[in-house]
Formats: structure tokens, sequence, C-alpha cells
């Protein structure tokens, strides 16, 4: 058993459970899946990124993992029912696959790796599916995890932080939206597809980027949809750490941070709206703002790691503490996972790629990501209503010609309940 590295450890407090963080990385296929072949292709995988093999347990008073070589993988046929992450349904890994025709979808805990990472992942699947390696061309541990946020902290204060926001001093906006019981993992999936180069586009015109451009648009649809008054609209998202303190990592090396859009802000002209945005997104990811920010989340888990309580105990109040927060502080989010590349040989055989996860911090979450060319942005809401999809669609689509809008209903995303973890000492 291994000690798991800060940040990958917090989402094991606060987002287990029924509701855990589960993300869905979804490709489809020019042809039917093969099963076999992905069974074999994600096992190859899990060779080379050895923190997705990570199999938990509790010891004493925190998580450990299992990182050991393992020569099973759960592959199944799509049947629209959720498993249980970490339990014997997925022979107590963090990941698993489902298939249908000529889908099939990784199903995994965040805990495992943040964006970056688990489309690097999802690379070195397709590249063994796609026969374009073996495993004597890719190293071992290639993509492990690393111990970011402590290296961060052992490098010390780069300054004091400026302009950071701090939401609990803000009049946040919050979704009025009737949403889904908390009994069930239930969500209800849209997919807005806007062409590219559009974008970017725009956004080199006005001085700006994707998520702040993206944000103009939505926090104008969320303006015309509901009666946000003066309140600030708020999106929770999450900035790579690695370039900005100099590592690299196959885990979680992200940390959130919240973009506000005001009401002097919405007065403004989209372009000037991007413009601004990208502006305030600069201010709040200064080295000395992120490094306050994973400075006060250390403190927080500290405390949570002294508890006496059991982890069984602990766990559940933290992670209905950390959505409370997350609701309170913020209106949505949006992760990017960018540009992905696999190469020519697997785009011939890659038509799409979606990412998804369940949305219970707050009533919607975007993960968007860019593939030949699109950029597919799959809503994911714990609300019914489809009205304030149909007003981002439309104000995207009055920017940027071609911009689709597909329903993909209702689904229920996997768990991940302590009760499978096995207790165990050393």
């Amino acid at each position: 058993m291994e000690k798991l590295y800060f940040f990958d450890e917090t989402f094991y407090w606060s987002r287990s459970g029924r509701r855990a963080t589960a993300i869905e990385v979804e490709c489809e296929l020019e042809q039917s899946v093969n099963p076999d072949t992905l069974r074999e292709a994600m096992l190859s995988a899990l060779r080379v990124h050895r923190n997705f093999r990570a199999r938990p347990a509790i010891v004493g008073q925190r998580f450990l993992v299992d990182t050991s070589e393992v020569k099973q993988v759960t592959v199944v046929k799509e049947s629209g029912q959720p498993l249980s992450l970490g339990s014997k349904e997925t022979g107590h890994l963090m990941i698993y696959a489902s298939y249908s025709e000529s889908r099939f979808t990784l199903h995994l805990f965040h805990g495992l790796g943040d964006m970056r990472s688990i489309c690097a992942f999802l690379g070195t699947v397709l590249k063994f599916y796609c026969h374009t390696v073996d495993d004597s061309q890719l190293a071992t541990d290639s993509m492990d995890t690393f111990p970011c946020h402590e290296h961060i902290l052992e490098g010390g204060a780069p300054g004091e932080p400026h302009g950071k926001f701090i939401p609990q001093e803000h009049n946040i906006f919050n979704l009025p939206e009737k949403l889904f019981t908390t009994r069930t993992t239930r969500q209800r999936i849209i997919d807005i597809d806007l062409p590219l180069q559009p974008l970017l586009a725009f956004a080199r015109e006005n001085g700006s980027s994707v998520i702040p451009a993206l944000n103009a648009v939505i926090g104008r649809a969320i303006r015309q949809r509901y009666d946000v008054g003066q309140k600030e609209i708020v999106c929770y998202t999450p900035i790579d750490l690695r370039p900005v303190f100099h590592f690299e990592s196959g885990g979680n090396g992200a940390i959130p941070f919240s973009l506000p859009y005001t009401a002097e802000t919405d007065r403004l002209p989209v372009g000037e709206r991007a413009k601004r945005l990208r502006t305030e997104l600069n201010v709040q990811t200064r080295p000395e703002n992120l490094y306050t920010t994973v400075a006060r989340l250390r403190s927080d888990f500290d405390q949570i790691f002294a508890s006496p309580l059991s982890v069984r105990q602990t766990s559940p109040m933290v992670v209905k503490s950390v959505r409370k927060k997350d609701s309170a502080n913020n209106t949505y989010g949006i992760s990017y996972a960018g540009h992905l590349d696999f190469g020519d040989v697997i785009a011939q055989q890659v038509k799409t790629v979606s990412v998804s996860a369940g949305s219970y911090s707050y009533p919607l979450w975007i993960i968007a990501c860019e593939y030949k060319g699109i950029i597919r942005m799959r809503l994911v809401q714990s609300f019914e209503s489809d009205r304030l999809a149909t007003v981002i669609h439309q104000e995207l689509s009055a920017l940027f010609p071609g911009t689709t809008y597909t329903d993909r209903g209702c689904h229920d995303f996997d768990s991940f309940p302590l009760s499978s973890v096995p207790h165990k000492r050393i």
C-alpha cells in the first residue's frame, strides 16, 4: 500500500459516496467496438499509467492505494446501469469501460487525475487499441502522479496575494432551478458543438482566450434567462498549475478558482466582455493567488486528516460541507480539456470525444474538449429544464454559425461508496 499525494487524496475524502465525482470519457469510433481489443488496450495503458490502477483501502485514519500490476479490467456492454467504483463490480479499480455499437466510455474517479491526465490516459488506450504502439514502445510510469501541491508549498509564497476573488465577500447568483433529488445520480446531458476556428479568431481579435470567451457568452445567457439583478455570476474553473510552478504530473495538477461575471461586465459589447474576463483570469491565476489557494486547501485538509473519527464517519461530513460551500460560492462550472490530438492513424478511427461528470456541487457543469476542429461542450445539469441550455446555444450560434445542439437526455453516473473500500492494517 502506498500513500496518496495530498491533492489526489482530497478527492477520496470530499468527492466520494453515492454522488461521487465520477468522470466519463466517451469515444465514438468509425467502426464497431471490439471489447476484447478494448480490454487489452486498457490493461496495457494501466501498465503505463501507474496511478490509474489505484485500488484504495482505509488504513488507520487515511486512504492508501495499491498500485501493483493488474491482470483484469472490467469491460461491460452498456446497459444504462451505473456501477460502484472501487467495488467487486470493477475489480476494486477506480476505472472501468463500457461499450455499445461504435462507442466506448471510460468511467473513472477524479482522484486518479485531472482532465489533462485523463486525456493522456485515453491517448494511451487509443494507441494500443488502434495498434500504433506495443508495450515495448511506451515507458512504464510515463505519466505518473507527482506531489505537486507539496512542491508548491515547499517553494514558499511567491508574493502577497493581490486581487484574489473571495466569493464570501460577494453576492453570488445561484441558478433557481428545481434540482434532482440527492438520492439519485441522474443528470440531464446536452451537447453544444461549436467550430473551433471562429472561436479562436474571436478570442484573438479581442485579446482573450477560450475560457473567458465562453464565459462572456454564458454569463450573458444566464442574465437573459434569469433575474440576476446586481448579483455576480461566478464560474468555477480549474487552472493547470504545471506551467505556472514548473512541474509535470499525470495525476491532479490543477486547482479551482473563481471567474466572476458582473452586471458591469454584462453592459459591455461581447468582445469587450471577453477581454475583461481574460484580464480578470490573469489576475486570479497569478502565482501568489494560486499559492494562497493551495495553502488554504492544505490547511483545511490537515484539520480533516487529524479528525479522531473514522474515515467513514468523517468523509460524508466533508462531502456535505464541500458541496455546500461550492454551491454557495459558484453559479456554474467549466472544465476545458484543451486540444486533443492522437495522431493521424487514430484520427481515422475515432470520430468524436466527449467528457462529462455529474454536476452535484452546482447545478451546471460544462466540460469542453477540442477535437478535429470542433469544441464539444457537454453540459451536465442536475435539473430537468433545457431553457438555459437553449439560450446558451442561441447566444453561441449568433456569434459562431454552425454551432449545433444535441439533447442526450438523462443519464445515471457511477458512485464510489465507502462501504466498498476495505480496511487494512500494515
